[in-house]
């Protein structure tokens, strides 16, 4: 909770908004709304390129990625996340579940930079990604590297995260309650307990 509070008095929610940038405002509220839900619920088959170490790359790795959304338990919140896990194909139920691997994920307010990969990317680092289909995710000294199907797929994946970010942000710096509905489970949000101060005006 004390690092929400921070965001609303600190530079680093304004380092976010012009890091991350997309207009927000100029996006009909209806619309934003239904780009927030479609992002908020969409499952992608991504490729993880994980780079090269001491001169060796690590193979690139099929993954699952998905959002996940937040929640309130007892005043305290759980950021919302970027999150992936590797997959393993189409397997009957009954395997899959024996080759359960964790999850890795990523706070969106971590997120600092969202760019699609282009020129962008080292080969020496990266020797095996696809740049015209891939994207890269940089939050602190994490960057990480995502290849979609086509195209077409990585710009809409690039511009949903870049709104999902920016609106985020925008609503926890304005102390916008509506944030829990957009961000947060209703499960979650329907915990017993005082609604956060970051979520209302008091300082």
């Amino acid at each position: 909770l004390d690092k929400y509070n921070k965001i609303r008095r600190t530079s680093k929610s304004n380092r976010l908004r012009r890091r991350v940038r997309i207009d927000v405002d100029a996006i009909d509220e209806t619309t934003c709304l239904q780009k927030i839900a479609e992002h908020m619920n969409a499952k992608r088959l991504l490729v993880w390129h994980r780079g090269s170490t001491e001169g060796a790359a690590d193979p690139p790795v099929a993954v699952q990625s998905w959002l996940e959304h937040g929640s309130q338990l007892d005043s305290g919140l759980i950021q919302p996340k970027f999150c992936w896990r590797r997959s393993y194909g189409k397997e009957p139920h009954s395997k899959s579940i024996l080759k359960f691997s964790r999850y890795h994920g990523i706070d969106l307010l971590d997120i600092s930079r969202i760019v699609a990969a282009d020129n962008y990317i080292e080969r020496n680092y990266y020797p095996f990604v696809k740049r015209k289909n891939s994207f890269v995710i940089e939050a602190f000294e994490q960057e990480l590297v995502f290849e979609a199907r086509d195209e077409a797929e990585r710009d809409d994946i690039v511009e949903g995260l870049k709104l999902l970010v920016a609106r985020l942000g925008s609503k926890i710096i304005m102390g916008d309650g509506r944030v829990l509905d957009e961000f947060f489970s209703p499960m979650g949000a329907s915990v017993p307990g005082k609604m956060p101060s970051v979520f209302t005006m008091e300082s």
